[in-house]
Parts: structure tokens; C-alpha cells; sequence
């Protein structure tokens, strides 16, 4: 679908209809990524507020504008040219509890919801503390980690496919490893139902810091990165295929396959999108001749 105007020009015309909004035309992705990897962003709009957000997608629609929605960027490897589409920032931070739901807006950050969760006696997201990003993007790709995944604590999803609100129960969200029903689909999502259960506050802190532990032990936090690169394959842990391959330390620039965890390409010395990719595509080329397997990526890449 091409769209109807320049950028340039629907930029002009959503500061004029818009003359509230905040737009950035100075940011980058490397400042909203985990991997701190991504070029210039032709225009950055963060949004605060779901009746301005179906009012800004309408807009965008009618003028076939491309979009990208952001969350906290944990799991994105960006190309460092300049984009041409624009990036909706998604800030909806709302919490709340109703007996033993929390409802969460979709930007509320993976912490702030395990606190919540803390202070209110509900236990059920103990394995999630110290994952980073937002809980729109869990649930798009179904986050899980030491025996758990979002799909275990979710009721209810509202969202918006740019024109109406939309709400999917866990049965209908097609939820399986690393995917649902919002992996391929441009759809936003709004606020979350989590359904927990009542805990001792002390045992859930214990329980949350026992996996944040395990975390700090196993993987490297003291390098940026996108978490998992590869998703597992038929259940099995792809880092041992890389071991068995060799390839655990190997440096491409400022980009390494982590000798803490070769499940994760760290960025060790201001990296480019090149370098993490051709790690990326070394892994995969590798692991196909020697096994056969064809690797699927865990993280999100965009390339142009």
C-alpha cells in the first residue's frame, strides 16, 4: 500500500492538526534499544493516552503511513540507516488491582508490574522479575523463562487494529512458544487482564530474587543486548548447538557471541547493525551445515 504523501509532508500536516503532539526528529533507535544499535528515527511520537493513540492511527491509516510501534526496544536489532516510517512510543502506564486481577496497560514496564504484584500479595510472575521491556511486547511474543510464560497469567488482551478497540481472551490469542496472536500483525495492545493468586509477600520476594540471581549468574548484563537471539529448537537449547560448533566468544568488530552466554550476541564495543548481524548469519550458516537445523530468530530485526 503506498502511501498518499511525502513523510516530510504528512509530518507538516500532523503538526498542524495535532499542535499538541510531541514529535522528535532528532532521536535514534541506539537510544531506545536494549542492544543500543539503530539509526535515525524519522519521526518519534510518544503516547501517553489511548484516546489521542486511536486518533493518531486513524490518521496515519487514512494517509497509508508506514508505523512501528515501540515499546522498551529489548528485543530489536535496527539497521543503522535512517528509517523512513514514523515510531509510536507506547507510554500507557496504567496499574491497578481487582481482588486477584491486575489490569495493566500495555507499556507499564515488566518491574513496575513484579512490584505491583510484590506489594499486593500475587504471586504468579516470579519467573518474569528482570526481564526487561513492556508488558505489550510479553505478550506479543509470549515471554517466558525458568518454567513460566506470559500466557499462563493472562485473562483478557484489549487492543486496536487502528480503527476500533478489540478484546481476546487467552483462549482465542493463539498463544505457543515465543508466539500469538500479535506476532505478525501491526495491532496495538492496550491493557492486559492478569489472573495470579494470593502469596506471602516474603516467599514472592525470595522467589523473585532467586531468578534474578540465576539471571545475573548466567547471562551477560554488563554488555547491552536483545536477550535470546534464537528461539529454541523443537525444545532444544540452541546455545549448546553453539558450543558444540565452537562458536562461543567469537568477535565480529564491536560484536560478540557472549562467552558468559552464547545464547546472546552482546554489544562490546559500540557495535554496528552489521556486526550483530553477521554473527547472526555465521550462527545460522554454521549450524545448518554441521546439524542440519535451520535457526528462527528470537529477536526482532528491521532492516530498512
Amino acid at each position: 500500500m503506498k502511501s498518499k504523501i511525502s513523510l516530510n509532508k504528512f509530518i507538516k500536516l500532523l503538526k498542524n492538526d495535532f499542535p499538541n503532539l510531541k514529535i522528535k526528529q532528532d532521536e535514534y533507535f541506539k537510544q531506545h534499544t536494549t542492544f543500543k544499535i539503530g539509526g535515525k528515527i524519522f519521526a518519534l511520537i510518544e503516547i501517553d493516552k489511548i484516546n489521542l493513540l486511536l486518533k493518531l492511527l486513524k490518521y496515519i491509516n487514512f494517509y497509508k503511513i508506514r508505523y512501528f510501534i515501540l515499546g522498551a526496544g529489548s528485543n530489536l536489532l535496527v539497521n543503522d540507516k535512517k528509517m523512513n516510517f514514523i515510531v509510536l512510543k507506547i507510554k500507557l502506564n496504567k496499574i491497578e488491582k481487582r481482588n486477584n486481577e491486575i489490569i495493566c496497560s500495555s507499556g507499564v514496564n515488566i518491574f513496575k508490574l513484579n512490584q505491583f504484584a510484590i506489594k499486593n500479595n500475587l504471586g504468579g510472575l516470579e519467573w518474569s522479575f528482570g526481564i526487561p521491556g513492556t508488558v505489550g511486547g510479553a505478550i506479543k511474543m509470549n515471554a517466558g523463562c525458568f518454567g513460566g510464560q506470559i500466557s499462563d497469567v493472562v485473562k483478557t488482551v484489549y487492543y486496536t487494529d487502528g480503527y476500533k478497540i478489540h478484546k481476546k481472551s487467552n483462549r482465542n490469542l493463539e498463544f505457543s512458544y515465543r508466539k500469538s496472536f500479535f506476532s505478525d500483525k501491526n495491532f496495538v495492545i492496550l491493557k492486559v487482564v492478569f489472573v495470579l493468586y494470593n502469596k506471602n509477600m516474603e516467599e514472592i520476594k525470595q522467589n523473585c530474587f532467586e531468578n534474578l540471581k540465576k539471571r545475573r549468574l548466567s547471562q551477560p548484563y554488563n554488555y547491552p543486548s536483545a536477550g535470546s537471539v534464537f528461539k529454541r529448537y523443537n525444545n532444544f537449547p540452541v546455545p549448546i548447538l553453539i558450543e558444540k560448533c565452537n562458536l562461543k566468544g567469537l568477535t565480529f568488530c564491536g560484536a560478540q557471541i557472549s562467552n558468559k552466554h552464547c545464547g546472546f550476541i552482546v554489544n562490546i564495543n559500540k557495535a554496528k547493525f552489521n556486526h550483530v548481524y553477521k554473527l547472526i548469519l555465521k550462527i545460522k550458516n554454521t549450524i545448518y551445515k554441521k546439524f542440519g537445523i535451520i535457526l528462527e530468530e528470537e529477536i526482532i530485526i528491521i532492516k530498512n
